[in-house]
């Protein structure tokens, strides 16, 4: 007595590689188990899925997997707004922001960056990155698959690219955003946004040649950092412009 599983578009390569060639999957059902158990038991984090259906019947993550049924699973497609119910995810989020974890963590800087909100530490652990997910309703953005199975991750994504540049145009593609939202308006380092300071009060912070030629800073009130439009800010401002 078996179940099937058909997997669609890129959803495949996250299955274990054992599952990857076998289209549909057809597996006995020795035991009682929810389709999300099911899926993530292929190697799957429901994260990634964006539908599912039951013998063409539309379905949620509880639904408990029987013999003979024929289960279709859908990726999330762009463009993903995290803001409205669905049937996966009837607890939307307030708004798009994330937390990033290690594994991707130039992702991080490219979004904060672009003038996302996005919290980031390198030394943080699973559980914290867990818990800012589920008390203040952020996104992970991850390339770990086991961390995404985690019961308090509700919204996620597995990023498949591997450079900075192409991840941020991943989640940018994602959620059908043309153009970042306000570049360069966050601290790089710690991603509060950045206030307006007047050169006088800062001025002795700064080498001659910064005082000399430029007039306009911006500082971070949580960790002073002092930003100006330096060279290293048309570099952004190129890779940004190349990212859409």
């Amino acid at each position: 007595m078996t179940a099937s599983y058909h997997f669609h578009g890129d959803l495949v390569s996250l299955l274990r590689p054992h599952w990857r060639h076998a289209t549909p999957v057809v597996q006995p059902v020795t035991r009682a188990a929810s389709i999300k158990d099911v899926i993530e038991a292929f190697g799957l984090p429901h994260t990634e899925v964006g539908e599912l259906t039951c013998n063409g019947r539309p379905i949620d993550f509880s639904w408990p997997v029987e013999s003979g049924q024929r289960f279709e699973i859908f990726p999330i497609l762009p463009p993903w707004d995290v803001t409205q119910p669905t049937r996966l995810r009837p607890v939307p989020l307030p708004c798009l922001r994330f937390v990033v974890d290690v594994n991707v963590g130039g992702l991080a800087r490219a979004l904060r960056m672009a003038g996302f909100d996005t919290l980031y530490d390198s030394s943080w652990s699973e559980q914290r990155i867990l818990r800012l997910a589920e008390e203040e309703s952020r996104l992970v953005l991850t390339r770990n698959l086991d961390l995404l199975k985690r019961k308090q991750v509700i919204f996620g994504r597995a990023v498949r690219a591997h450079r900075p540049a192409d991840q941020l145009r991943e989640v940018l593609n994602l959620f059908a955003i043309d153009q970042p939202p306000q570049p360069l308006s966050r601290c790089l380092q710690c991603n509060t946004p950045l206030q307006p300071v007047a050169k006088a009060v800062v001025l002795h912070r700064l080498e001659p040649l910064t005082a000399r030629y430029f007039n306009t800073f911006h500082l971070c009130q949580h960790c002073d950092k002092l930003y100006w439009a330096g060279s290293h800010v048309d570099r952004m401002r190129r890779f940004l412009h190349e990212v859409p």
